[in-house]
This record gives structure tokens, sequence and C-alpha cells, in this order.
């Protein structure tokens, strides 16, 4: 359901949009793990057990794809290698949301010419599914700035993610919008006095972003 948000005060100059969730599907979340545990047959509840702290880890550029996964994965002998697995991580994380991609691509295109609201992607990924997955799916050149979590060491919903947003975007929190499907992120963004919408469908999305005078034609 379509919910009313308050119009901005000012004009929008920037709109931040999450990656996973929103653009594409999630990059190596709870649906992701499942479906490549089982496809290596590996107990997915042993392996959830192992993933979070080292997940942290990587997901702040502390650790890389390598160090996850001994952790995670190939503690112990496998009948299967690294690049197998992580071949499969490559490949559930494959899909985008084309209605929302392409509502970006306009944005865009509307910004070359009147040189107006800035766009940003900021994701909670890995680096190395994040540098995979910005030129295989088109993401090169799409964005302004690309604060990812592997790149700048911070974390959504942490305060200081959003703060560097605004720094970077050097625009006031009133003068931009977040697009995310977490509650608790969004939630963290408004309490800086971000404007924030939670993505439930890509129309809702786009008719939210339109009562706030970002339209793309």
């Amino acid at each position: 359901m379509t919910r009313a948000i308050p119009a901005a005060r000012t004009k929008i100059a920037a709109t931040f949009w999450d990656c996973g969730g929103v653009l594409l599907t999630n990059g190596w979340d709870h649906h992701a793990r499942r479906y490549v545990a089982e496809h290596f047959g590996l107990s997915f509840e042993e392996f959830e057990q192992r993933h979070e702290r080292p997940n942290d880890l990587w997901e702040r550029g502390k650790i890389g794809l390598n160090q996850y996964l001994q952790q995670t994965v190939f503690y112990a002998p496998r009948a299967f290698s690294e690049e197998d697995f992580i071949a499969q991580m490559r490949a559930v994380s494959n899909v985008l949301y084309p209605e929302m991609i392409a509502f970006v691509r306009r944005l865009r295109a509307q910004r070359t010419v009147t040189a107006d609201t800035g766009i940003y992607l900021l994701s909670n990924e890995s680096r190395e599914l994040m540098d995979y997955r910005i030129p295989q799916l088109g993401l090169c050149g799409l964005f302004d700035a690309y604060l990812v979590s592997a790149y700048i060491g911070l974390r959504k919903p942490e305060v200081e993610f959003f703060r560097c947003a605004l720094e970077i975007s050097q625009r006031s929190p009133h003068e931009c919008v977040f697009i995310d499907d977490r509650e608790e992120n969004v939630a963290a963004a408004r309490e800086l006095g971000i404007v924030g919408v939670r993505m439930e469908t890509p129309q809702q999305v786009i008719v939210e972003l339109g009562w706030l005078g970002i339209a793309a034609s």
C-alpha cells in the first residue's frame, strides 16, 4: 500500500539509492545463502551460525571473500572448489528490477541536461560482489558516487554512513531523499533529517518520489 509522506520543505537536490532490494535483488541475503548452501548440500543452519561475524567484517572491507569462505564453508574439506561456490554466489546476485533501473536511467539522462539532482548509490555490500555487480549489471556511470560499505568501512543503519553520504554529496539532510527496502535503514536516515522512502514496489517508490518533485519522463 502506498503511504502518504510529507512534501519536502525545499527542493530535493540528491537521491540516495539502496542497491540490493531496490535496484537489484540482494547480493548475499538469507534467500541467496539458503539457495547456494542447499545447492552444494551444506547445512544451512550450520552455515548461518558461522555467517554473521565474518559477514560483518567482509561487508566492512576488513576481510576478503577468501577469508569469509574459509570461516563459513572451507573450514572442512569439500567436494567442490571455492571457485565453484563463488560462481554460484554471483549467479544468484544477477537479477535486476528493470522498472527501477529504467527510472534511475531516465533521472540520469535528465540530470545530464539540467545539471540538477544528484544520484548516489548507498549499499551494504562486500567489495567482491559489488565489484562484480556494478559492471556486470550495467551500473557503471549511473551514479555520481558509489558509497559501498566495503569501500568506506561503514554499514547502514549506522548514522556515520549517512553523514558520509551527506558530506560527499555536499547537501543538507532535508535536500536529500533515501530509498531502501529495510525499515531500520530508512528510519536511521530520517533521524538525520533525510527524507525516507521505504521500497515496497517499484510503482510505489515512483509515486512517492513524484510527490517530492522527483519525476523521470
